[in-house]
């Protein structure tokens, strides 16, 4: 799966949506983190719920969505309101069942640019947990 994210070498121009990432840290990263951010670049929301638990949180913008539907609803939303791309910058394990992303954002929100970190709890090969700080 990882091959098919472009990587920071690549030298096609960004385009609306687009991941860009280290391909290093993403293939280190658990199988549901990628395909999770590789869905999330594709804007393939059905994909994006599928990364998850049925019983999963996301936490962002102070806002928790629970289950899949939830989830695939918030990216709906986030990608209607927002222009952007992300860089995936870090990435590490964080304890057993853990991992964080560092990400940077570019697009056509206040500020045009941001530093978050994506952090990942996996149960069952799947996210059960993300929290975006």
């Amino acid at each position: 799966m990882a091959a098919d994210i472009p990587s920071l070498g690549d030298d096609r121009p960004p385009r609306k949506g687009r991941l860009l990432d280290n391909a290093a840290v993403m293939e280190t990263s658990p199988g549901a983190v990628r395909r999770f951010m590789d869905a999330a670049a594709r804007r393939d929301y059905d994909a994006i719920g599928d990364c998850f638990t049925d019983d999963a949180t996301v936490r962002d913008e102070g806002k928790t969505r629970r289950d899949r539907e939830e989830i695939r609803q918030w990216q709906r939303e986030t990608r209607a309101t927002w222009d952007y791309t992300a860089t995936v910058v870090s990435g590490r394990q964080d304890g057993e069942h853990r991992y964080r992303l560092g990400v940077h954002l570019h697009g056509n929100f206040p500020g045009g640019d941001a530093d978050v970190e994506y952090r990942f709890t996996i149960r069952d090969e799947l996210i059960s947990r993300l929290q975006v700080e």
